[in-house]
């Protein structure tokens, strides 16, 4: 009896991952429902890197935990109605739009969520190419994505998970003139912008740019409006609070193919 117990014991285990299977949901151009249990953590994979933006009104009844750029730890402090949270694809390829809501009875399973566009694209790639089907993903990224994922993971991700490159350096002096409006103004609003970090890599330079917003409106960040010769530009967030809140502030960053500073100066607005 003992052994039998054991045995069905030892059984069990071996069968628990499989009944935590992964919920697979589908992207079809449409807001995603997910509902989040209380007090269960769940774990959601996204097809790609995305930069996420919850609302503050459940920032303070969720805690999140990114261990990278395309999975989050949810855990649902109490229960909340549905709030829309938007994820970015770090390749601007793709906005994934997210109704999370949590109540104490939802299940617990962790979720995956599928673009089909992306897989398809993938197949093809690797059906071209076979041996190209154990190359490390990082490895495929454009340079643009790989120096603005750096940059974003070494001002926002925790100590643990800094990244590290052989490739990418510090690059020191970047500032930007106080006259300098980086950001025109479309509605009269203005902002405070300093430089919060600097890198050089792949031929390019990445410039990480903190702006607060100094209105007493809420705006959102159109980097059209951002004066200087860059190549590409990427905001971390798309809309600021007006001055004050919680959100009124974000990174912008700018990659060019010459130093920030002479970057600034061929400024195409003729500043």
């Amino acid at each position: 009896m003992i052994r039998f117990a054991v045995s069905l014991m030892v059984f069990c285990l071996v069968l628990s991952p499989f009944a935590r299977a992964d919920q697979t949901l589908v992207w079809n151009n449409a807001p995603v429902p997910v509902l989040l249990p209380v007090g269960k953590e769940v774990r959601f994979i996204f097809p790609t890197d995305v930069t996420l933006q919850v609302p503050h009104s459940v920032i303070a009844k969720l805690d999140s935990l990114a261990p990278n750029q395309q999975m989050v730890y949810w855990t649902a402090k109490e229960a909340f109605d549905s709030a829309r949270v938007i994820a970015m694809s770090h390749d601007g390829g793709s906005v994934y739009l997210i109704d999370l809501s949590a109540s104490a009875n939802a299940p617990s399973d962790n979720m995956r969520l599928e673009d089909p566009a992306r897989i398809n694209v993938g197949d093809e790639r690797d059906a071209a190419s076979p041996d190209r089907v154990a190359s490390a993903p990082s490895l495929q990224d454009p340079a643009e994505i790989v120096l603005t994922r750096y940059a974003s993971q070494t001002l926002y991700a925790p100590k643990r998970l800094m990244p590290a490159s052989g490739d990418i350096f510090v690059q020191r002096g970047a500032s930007i003139p106080r006259d300098f409006p980086l950001l025109r103004s479309q509605h009269g609003e203005h902002y405070y912008v300093d430089v919060v970090g600097a890198w050089r890599g792949y031929g390019r330079y990445i410039t990480a740019v903190l702006v607060i917003n100094q209105s007493t409106r809420p705006v959102s960040i159109n980097p059209g409006l951002v004066q200087g010769d860059f190549t590409h530009i990427t905001p971390q967030h798309l809309h600021l609070g007006p001055k004050g809140s919680l959100e009124d502030r974000t990174t912008l960053y700018l990659i060019s193919s010459v130093p920030f500073m002479a970057a600034l100066g061929g400024d195409r607005y003729g500043y």
